[in-house]
């Protein structure tokens, strides 16, 4: 392990160096994984009432120690904190209404984080604790004493295995009543990783660096020469191919995922990993026995699940048969994990039960309720990999016993958090939505809102660096959310490359809003170039077809159903002079969605699409600046116009108007409407007839 500590960059206050010191650990992700780990100081500080205190500074709930701040940190009074050695057993509950109880800024900081017991405990001024490969390569064998011993000797104490939170300071207090040996710098917890201590914050990381090599290299001489999960029984495959095949599967596996304990209640978003040494990992013949043994810690089962589902895949049968293959593997896993669950008195299995699913020869497949949550279970399963490997070189990888593993998986201080998520869901939370002409107007504003109801979005347009400015503010709310791709939607290939990268972004499509257009060129019926009829037919006809056929491939794979939106405007219903080519494209495009509607109506998929008149966008207000100068009138003058003949007297509407109505028709609330005009706008002259 390189030590990066710099005095130069650790700051001059003690609260600064635990900063630093946290985020030096947080960026190796060979040390911790993201939202893992965490670090404390203790200090002498002025609390609420003016007096002096000493206090805890511990990692707050929720944070990341790569991205921590001080703000992130939560200050707890050290002798409240002290009282829970009087305790001989406490709900969890009870533990966090203690720990807020003996916080000195309740109002201003984070709410205290389950590991607090251990810092508390422990005596040491600065100290970090971490999910490290190396020692838990040690102890994720059926021998961790042992190994740890032999690997770091007596300057590093040990603790057998306790579910984290109240009962692990607890048995800590029992075996250390005065902290550890003073001859100590660190503490191996089974299967829990390794804390670390110092006077000092630059000695605590120090002292972590040491340790971690001595491991690190105690490991290294074990693993020379062998193939740890013995020679590979699956060819690696060439990375053109595996996207191929991944974008194929992905929404195979969504659609299993979701619908696979009919509760309705998991619509998980997916991240697909290929790195060349996983792909060495998991072709080894004896890696699925050694997979079926759990994950690397406690905390990596409620982020990449109890174990994975290894699926032994013939890639190049047809797509029939690799539904059929994916639907057996899954059902089956869920029928296991019934079993388990109810072996330990789960009754009530939880909807994500299935987090990673492995395919020897392509990669990895990650599931969360949000892409960030499932790269997080993707960065942990890696993690877990490169442990496990550890393991079988050291002796054989070993897990928690299901009963433990259970308890942990089911804890309720943490179930009660995801379930609390739950109930209040946005309205398209876990759906995937492409938009198409997101770059400005209806598209821009729908993709603003269909983040904001929690669907992760992929933008599409040919201006690139106004979608892309889209994508950016969307993730500066919610990060990861939306990306952004060149789209030209006259180009089949254009569009068929985009919805492959959707996929492989996110896992899956379930909702489409076609909202590519293109001023009309004006001409009379009698002199309209051919070249106008094919430039509005290529867009907003043509674009559409080629979209929709890659969308409900997507959504046909999955068999969850689907949602196709299209926005039609006024001019598919009522005729303009100079538009016949404009209003004849979307006219086309209104009866082709009829079409859409009939045809996959049976698989849940509908389809309908937006009459808007009069939508305040860029090309309105570029038609209005025309219309004023072929009448003779003032732009004035002509929004009165538009306001004259709209049955609801606005001369314009906002974008965001129609937003609405996109928002209506992606959601679950429209599922019993397809085929359907929706007309936004008071133009009476457009409703349908």
């Amino acid at each position: 392990m390189n030590n990066l500590w710099k005095d130069s960059d650790a700051g001059k206050t003690e609260l600064d160096q635990v900063v630093y010191l946290s985020n030096l650990v947080g960026r190796d992700p060979t040390l911790v994984q993201p939202g893992g780990g965490n670090t404390s100081v203790k200090l002498d500080e002025g609390d609420l009432f003016g007096a002096s205190a000493s206090a805890l500074v511990v990692k707050g709930s929720g944070t990341d120690l790569r991205t921590i701040t001080a703000e992130g940190f939560t200050h707890l009074y050290s002798d409240r904190l002290a009282a829970l050695q009087n305790f001989d057993s406490m709900t969890d509950e009870g533990m966090m209404e203690f720990m807020q109880a003996c916080m000195l800024f309740p109002g201003r900081d984070p709410l205290p984080s389950v590991e607090t017991p251990l810092h508390a405990l422990l005596p040491a001024k600065f100290i970090a604790h971490t999910h490290d490969i190396a020692t838990l390569s040690l102890t994720d064998t059926p021998s961790p004493r042992q190994h740890v011993a032999s690997a770091l000797g007596s300057a590093v104490a040990f603790l057998e295995y306790v579910r984290p939170g109240f009962p692990l300071a607890k048995r800590l207090a029992q075996l250390y009543a005065d902290g550890p040996p003073a001859t100590t710098t660190g503490l191996v917890m089974e299967k829990h990783g390794l804390t670390v201590w110092g006077d000092t914050a630059r000695e605590c990381y120090e002292n972590l660096v040491a340790i971690i090599d001595k491991a690190e290299a105690f490991v290294a001489e074990r693993s020379e020469g062998k193939e740890v999960f013995g020679p590979q029984t699956a060819p690696t495959l060439d990375i053109t191919t595996r996207r191929k095949h991944a974008s194929t599967l992905l929404p195979i596996v969504r659609g299993e995922l979701s619908r696979a304990t009919g509760s309705g209640n998991w619509h998980p978003v997916l991240v697909f990993t290929d790195a060349p040494e996983n792909l060495e990992e998991i072709a080894g013949e004896t890696f699925a026995a050694a997979a079926a043994k759990g994950v690397m810690t406690p905390e990596h089962i409620l982020r990449a699940g109890v174990r994975p589902l290894v699926l032994d895949l013939d890639l190049d049968s047809d797509p029939t048969k690799l539904k059929d293959d994916v639907h057996k593997s899954v059902a089956s896993f869920y029928g296991d994990y019934i079993d388990y669950a109810k072996t330990h008195e789960q009754n009530n299995p939880i909807p994500d039960f299935l987090k990673t699913v492995v395919i020897p020869g392509l990669g990895i497949i990650s599931a969360g309720r949000d892409r960030r949550s499932a790269t997080v279970a993707a960065d942990c399963y890696r993690a877990t990999l490169d442990a496990m490997a550890g393991a079988e070189a050291v002796e054989s990888f070993e897990f928690l016993s299901d009963a433990d593993a259970c308890e942990m998986e089911y804890w309720p201080l943490e179930r009660r958090k995801i379930e609390e998520k739950a109930k209040s869901r946005p309205e398209l939370d876990g759906k995937v939505a492409v938009i198409v002409g997101a770059a400005n107007g209806i598209g821009r504003a729908t993709a603003f809102r269909f983040a904001a109801e929690g669907a992760h979005v992929a933008l599409g347009d040919i201006d690139f660096d106004g979608v892309t400015e889209v994508a950016n503010r969307i993730n500066s709310e919610s990060s990861e959310r939306a990306y952004a791709v060149r789209m030209d939607a006259s180009d089949p290939n254009e569009i068929s490359s985009s919805f492959h990268e959707a996929v492989m972004r996110f896992g899956g499509i379930d909702v489409l809003f076609y909202s590519a257009g293109i001023a009309p060129g004006m001409h009379s019926v009698v002199d309209v170039p051919n070249s106008e009829v094919e430039r509005q037919s290529a867009i907003h006809f043509e674009g559409a077809v080629a979209a929709t056929r890659e969308a409900a491939k997507v959504m046909l794979a999955q068999g969850t159903g689907g949602r196709l939106i299209y926005n039609a405007s006024k001019a598919a219903f009522a005729p303009g002079p100079g538009a016949a080519a404009y209003g004849a494209a979307k006219a086309a495009l209104v009866h082709y969605a009829r079409n859409v509607a009939v045809e996959l109506g049976r698989h849940g998929i509908t389809a309908n699409y937006i009459n808007a008149d009069a939508v305040d966008t860029r090309l309105f207000r570029e038609r209005l600046a025309e219309r004023a100068q072929e009448t003779g009138k003032t732009e004035e003058e002509m929004l009165q116009y538009y306001a004259e003949r709209s049955v609801l007297g606005k001369a314009v509407i906002p974008p965001e108007a129609v937003a609405e109505a996109a928002v209506f028709l992606a959601s679950d609330r429209s599922a019993y409407t397809t085929g359907c005009a929706i007309t936004v706008g008071g133009g009476h002259e457009a409703f349908p007839r």
